[in-house]
Parts: C-alpha cells; structure tokens; sequence
C-alpha cells in the first residue's frame, strides 16, 4: 500500500514536470519523428498544449524565460523578446501607422517579378537585382528550419538527397513556432545562430500554418486578402527582419509555401499568408518562393486526402488533422522542389540507377 502511494506520488511529480516544460517536451518530441508526430500522438499533443494554456504554466513558464534569459546570451536560446506581443495578443484594428486600405498582395504568379524599387526617392536608384538563378557548388549545405511541416518536409528532403553527392541536409524546426509569437521561439535569432554555427549554403524555410491563424481576411476581396490591421503589419515587419538575416549573409533560400488546407477558414488565411510571403520574397535579392498550393490539391484545386501520382496510383498525403502533410505528400513537395533548384547547381546521381530513378521521380512530381 505504501509502495502504491510513492508511486503514484512520482508519477504525479512526472506529469507536472512534464506539463511545467510542456513547450520543451513538444520540441523534443517533435523532435524525435523525421516525418512529425504520428497522428494519434499529435492529437494527444494538442490537448495536452489546451492543458498547458489554460491552467496558466505557459505564462508562467514564459515570466521563467524571460527571468533567465540574460543566462543565454549569444546563442539563439535567448530568444525571449518579453515587451514583444504575439499576433494573438494585437487586436485587429489599423493603427495610424497602417493605411486601413492598403490594396491586397498580388496574385501568387505576379509576385516573382523584379524586386520592388527603393522606398527612398531621393536616394540614387540601386542597380537591378535579376531573379537569375545563383550558382551553388558542391558539397552543399541545406539548412532547414520552419515548424512542425518544416520538420516533415526535411524527412523527406533526406530520403531525397540521399540519391545525390554532396547534398547534406541540416534540420532545425521548432514545433508549434512560426513569426507570430518570438516570446515562444524568436525566428530571426535562432537564424542568426544557425547560419553562424553552420554556414549553410542553401537554406529552405517552410512555416506559416501557426501564423496565418492570426491573420484577419478582408471580406470583400475577390481572394482571400489579409486586411492592413496590427496583426498583419507585425507579422510583415517580422518577416522582413527574417529575410533581412539571409540577405545580410548573401545566402540563396527557397520559402516554400503552404499548400492548401482541410478546414475551409485556415485555408483561406494560409492562401493570404502565402500572397504577403511571396511579395515579401520578391522584393529580396537572395530569397525565393516555392509556391506548392496546388501540389496535394484534387484536379480542381481543392484539398485533398489522397491524390493520384504519375503512376496512377492513389496515396494518401495529408495527415488527419488536414494540416500535415504524409511521408508521400512531403515527398511530392520535395521533388518540386528539386526541380526548381536544379538551376541553381549540377546534381550528381550517385550511380547509374540512380539516374533513371530520379528522372522517373521528377516526372511524377506534380500529381
């Protein structure tokens, strides 16, 4: 009986400790699965995170942070911008700042077009920056980081590289992270450090999912549209300092964009999020958008459980929350997005066979 009692009493220390750091134990976990959280596990995940918020840890564990964040200095843990809200904590009216009308991004397809010109009229014109494909060399580095979709998109650029000589690949996602709350994971630190430690020459970012949430569309647009609130202005002023890291450091990226969504609200604000992206990528010298909404999509561009592949196949690519995408969504994305960086650098097969089953995968890339 007492044997009982000191058992239960460590199992209850356990899952406190466990909820207390719950942000922590949900990066390790993530972690842990090159293709994310199996299902079941994500589902549990995202009721014990419920947990997390309303009982008051995670602002708690959030004061903690920022308490000891001075601890930290110089390595990208110390990432707790405590005076900086989060989108969710911004309310959704314009500040003076923000013109209240202020059009909508344009069309996906437009956005690759030259950068846009100096904000300071005054200032001599700066030579033009062509979207020319750079050249990468070999061995190369990937870098890739983003949430929860970045990690499971980096399983399936391994499975990928794998085929290739000198292409290594790199993972650092953070689950549940994204621009929209730097007190939780500061985006542009954690850059500056990985670029720092790794010198990557390529780097891949794919998020948003946790960010477009945030943002609030405006009804009368012929597409989804974010309007010019806080919310939206915040998230772009983030987003600039992001490219701004790799524009500092001359590093060639590809921002590969949400594909589209199960639930028909985020859907919306994920095709939002992609337009302000892409704009944002356009204006860069160095930083390129994938754009992948249709890539999981049905023949009419809605989504999609399954889709049928090159072969004539039907799999399954997307997980059950709608969001995540499987192990063959990921790799149909993966092959898009070697075709487009093959302009960039000389891809070496690692044999003959190899040859032909690479040229057999990019045909299927697009289902």
């Amino acid at each position: 009986m007492k044997g009982g009692r000191i058992t239960g009493i460590y199992a209850l220390a356990l899952a406190l400790a466990v909820l207390v750091q719950f942000d922590r134990v949900e990066s390790w976990l993530g972690s842990r699965f090159e293709q994310g959280l199996p299902g079941w596990a994500h589902e549990l995940v995202l009721g014990v995170d419920a947990l997390y918020q309303r009982t008051g840890l995670a602002a708690a564990g959030l004061e903690l942070d920022c308490a000891t964040a001075p601890l930290f200095g110089g390595t990208y843990k110390n990432t707790y911008r405590c005076a900086q809200p989060a989108l969710a904590d911004l309310d959704a009216q314009a500040p003076g700042g923000l013109q209240a009308e202020q059009a909508c991004p344009p069309a996906l397809a437009a956005t690759q077009a030259e950068p846009a010109a100096t904000a300071n009229p005054a200032a001599p014109a700066p030579p033009a920056r062509p979207k020319a494909a750079p050249k990468l060399r070999l061995p190369c580095d990937v870098l890739v980081v983003g949430d929860s979709l970045a990690i499971a998109l980096a399983g399936s650029l391994e499975r990928v590289f794998k085929r290739y000589d000198g292409l290594n690949m790199i993972p650092k996602g953070k689950v549940a992270s994204g621009l929209q709350n730097p007190q939780y994971y500061d985006w542009e630190q954690a850059l500056r450090q990985f670029l720092k430690e790794y010198s990557p020459g390529l780097v891949v970012v794919m998020m948003g999912a946790n960010d477009a949430k945030y943002l609030s569309l405006d009804p009368q647009a012929p597409e989804p549209c974010a309007v010019a609130d806080k919310r939206r202005g915040a998230y772009e002023a983030r987003l600039a300092r992001f490219l701004a890291v790799l524009e500092e450091k001359g590093v060639t990226s590809f921002w590969v964009g949400l594909p589209v969504m199960g639930d028909q609200d985020l859907s919306a604000k994920s095709h939002a999020l992609n337009a302000i992206v892409a704009q944002a990528c356009a204006g860069t010298a160095h930083s390129r958008f994938l754009d992948t909404w249709s890539l999981l999509a049905d023949p009419g561009g809605n989504y999609a459980q399954h889709v049928v592949d090159g072969s004539g196949k039907r799999v399954k690519v997307r997980e059950g929350d709608k969001i995540h995408f499987s192990a063959a969504g990921g790799d149909i994305i993966a092959k898009a997005f070697l075709t487009d960086v093959g302009s960039m650098i000389e891809l070496k097969p690692k044999d003959s066979k190899e040859v032909a089953a690479a040229h057999q995968d990019q045909s299927r890339a697009t289902p």
